[in-house]
């Protein structure tokens, strides 16, 4: 599995928050793992490079561009369950009361996915493995994104003109 130089330092950066007693929780409840201080408090590691005294990994830009595949390569099947369901609510939405918004979803979902990466991908390193190859987790990510939009295909068939 090759690991950018970049990728290697947040993964680093992480490593020393597990020494300061930090511990990075990956639940069903939550779209990106939780990072949790010695205290038991929940860390927001959004839009933040430091907590306390202690460095975050930060922001993945390649995760940012291209989650569908980067999802695919650490099999974080819930990235496209989140997608589907949010596409799936916004679409309701949008179908009901006449809005556009989905630009600014998919944005977001980007932006948290960014900011996760690191935690989900230091979650995969731990696990030992193996990664799934570029070329077939784009192909992957690409169909499960089709899948994962075929509810909301659905919806607006229904309330579209």
């Amino acid at each position: 599995m090759a690991i950018s130089s970049e990728m290697k330092l947040r993964l680093d950066k992480i490593d020393n928050l597990i020494k300061k007693g930090y511990s990075v929780k990956n639940n069903n409840k939550t779209f990106i793992p939780l990072l949790i201080s010695p205290e038991g408090k929940f860390v927001n590691i959004i839009f933040r490079s430091r907590f306390r005294d202690v460095s975050l990994p930060g922001f993945s830009w390649i995760a940012f561009f291209f989650s569908f595949i980067f999802a695919t390569k650490i099999r974080n099947w819930k990235y496209f369950w989140v997608l589907g369901l949010m596409v799936f609510i916004l679409t309701f939405i949008e179908s009901v009361f006449n809005i556009n918004s989905s630009s600014v979803l998919l944005i977001g979902i980007a932006i948290v996915y960014g900011f996760g990466y690191p935690f989900q991908k230091w979650l995969f390193t731990k696990s030992n493995k193996k990664e799934i190859g570029t070329l077939i987790s784009l192909i992957l990510g690409l169909l499960l994104s089709l899948v994962a939009g075929i509810p909301s295909f659905i919806v607006f068939g229904i309330f579209s003109p």
